[in-house]
């Protein structure tokens, strides 16, 4: 970039004489953009950065606040020719996950403590929140072990309803019987694991597993810490006598009734499918869009935190895909326990993009000025557009305030971006070609779609009524049409078969009253 010696109303920065595109360099030493709305951070600093890393074939992983970024990124990749590689998560046509399959013990504790308002009632939030990433923790390890084949056919099938997800969680614990039967089921697989002759008699009988306990002993003392803390932490709850039944059931509705802050995902099928998870999905090069409307920041700050979790175990891996993920208003999804893995995540190959308005709403997340800039200390490459709250760069507090739109601050010169522009009816063309590449018309609905008509995702409609809107790109024309629905499908049929034999019967009804009469 040509920089020249006129120096803007930013003390010591000087103006550079012509516009440049804003590259952020791709050296996974990890980013940061800040700026008040209207700045033109997203079109001049954030879109660079995706096409940039999209042509380069990188994964990406991005959260969709507004529902219109994820066109945005679908532009870009069809650009690049790379429209297959674009998933998108809690929409109907996109990829189901685990929402909670990367999560350590510690971020569910985290995330079930802010779930059930620790700060509000502390005891019994706590308690809660200890249930909860207990069963969760041993509902893992005991799906890991029957993996690995250390379980016989009779635990596998009394285990097979009990894969780790939230919805399970509900499911298995939310009553005190439910609760009763889980220990139960926990109690059995930890007699069985421990009865030691029985247990190596059984593993002598699979060649498969005899010949590779090498590489699966993991799962085995993976499971036997964590039932060996649930079975201590919970054993009142065995063998209890009817006398004490309601006054534990009594004790337990509190944990009952917090559960139901947890209702909304668990009872959400995108968010709690065994098997996927947003790391597997970027592991494969994928582009990854997270609808976020809807979703609570405690389940976006979940699925970030166990992302990066699982991205800083890359390390070990001789071939990694290069994965950048992009923060866009930060502030929701950190707090002062968040762990970025910033050093580990650059030997992984894998960058953060953070953006948002002004560090003080950052610092108003991370609760303090000194884990602020603790922060941003790791983030290498640091672009300050306009601001009326003066920002701490190049260690000191600097005003932006004077700053143009679409200009910004870097290693003490001061530039002016290249701004990407993209209409919103090509944004539509490239929501026609991803649906099209995906069959997603026919696949979600039986109203025919015309060439130029796009499904649109309204959440409320479609949980609530099981309505879509059909929407035409060229003319804008909208209309709600009904989703696929195995269930109602099969009730409307029903309902159908029991109206026309209602009819038949009115029809002989209606004969024999004008026979009577004639009569």
């Amino acid at each position: 970039m040509s920089v020249f010696s006129l120096i803007n109303n930013t003390k010591g920065a000087a103006l550079s004489a012509a516009s440049n595109a804003l590259s952020i360099p791709i050296s996974f030493t990890h980013a940061m953009i800040t700026g008040q709305t209207g700045c033109g951070k997203t079109t001049s600093a954030i879109l660079p950065a995706m096409d940039e890393r999209i042509k380069v074939g990188h994964g990406m992983l991005v959260f969709d606040y507004k529902g219109v970024e994820h066109k945005k990124v679908k532009f870009l990749a069809n650009k690049h020719g790379r429209l297959k590689d674009v998933v998108m998560i809690n929409v109907p046509w996109g990829n189901k996950i685990n929402i909670m399959d990367d999560a350590s013990e510690s971020l569910l504790m985290n995330f079930f403590q802010k779930t059930f308002g620790t700060k509000r009632d502390p005891f019994w939030g706590n308690l809660a929140a200890n249930i909860a990433t207990k069963s969760l923790s041993t509902m893992k390890a005991i799906c890991d072990l029957t993996e690995q084949g250390f379980c016989t056919p009779y635990i596998e099938n009394r285990a097979k309803d009990i894969k780790p997800s939230f919805a399970n969680l509900c499911k298995s614990t939310q009553q005190l019987g439910d609760f009763k039967k889980f220990y139960a089921l926990v109690k059995l697989v930890d007699d069985h694991v421990k009865s030691d002759t029985a247990f190596a008699k059984g593993i002598s009988k699979r060649r498969h597993l005899a010949n590779s306990l090498n590489e699966k002993i993991w799962a085995l003392g993976e499971f036997n810490e964590k039932s060996e803390n649930f079975i201590q932490a919970f054993k009142e709850y065995e063998g209890v006598r009817n006398d004490e039944e309601s006054q534990k059931a009594r004790l337990f509705s509190n944990y009952t009734f917090m559960l139901f802050a947890l209702q909304s995902i668990a009872d959400d099928e995108m968010l709690n499918y065994h098997g996927n998870s947003i790391s597997k999905l970027l592991n494969e090069g994928k582009i990854v869009v997270v609808n976020s409307q809807g979703l609570k920041d405690s389940a976006v700050e979940l699925m970030l935190n166990s992302t990066l979790s699982n991205m800083a175990q890359r390390i070990a891996n001789e071939e990694k895909v290069p994965v950048s993920i992009f923060i866009d208003e930060a502030q929701r999804v950190l707090n002062p326990s968040t762990d970025l893995h910033a050093d580990v995540l650059r030997e992984a190959r894998v960058e953060l993009i953070l953006a948002f308005q002004n560090e003080d709403v950052l610092k108003s997340s991370l609760g303090s000025d000194s884990r602020y800039k603790e922060l941003v200390g790791n983030l290498t490459n640091q672009y300050f557009f306009k601001n009326s709250v003066r920002q701490y760069a190049s260690g000191e507090d600097k005003d932006f305030s004077k700053l143009k739109k679409f200009e910004y601050y870097h290693d003490g010169k001061i530039y002016k971006a290249s701004p990407i522009f993209i209409d919103e009816n090509d944004l539509l063309k490239a929501e026609l070609s991803y649906q099209k590449e995906l069959g997603i018309g026919s696949s979600f609905t039986n109203v025919a779609l015309g060439d130029n008509e796009i499904l649109v995702y309204n959440e409320q409609l479609f949980k609530r009524r099981s309505l879509l809107i059909k929407q035409d790109i060229v003319t804008k024309k909208k209309s709600e049409v009904p989703v696929l629905n195995q269930k109602l499908d099969a009730l409307l049929k029903k309902l159908n078969a029991l109206v026309q034999e209602a009819n038949e019967a009115n029809e002989a009804n209606d004969e024999d009253k004008e026979l009577w009469q004639f009569l």
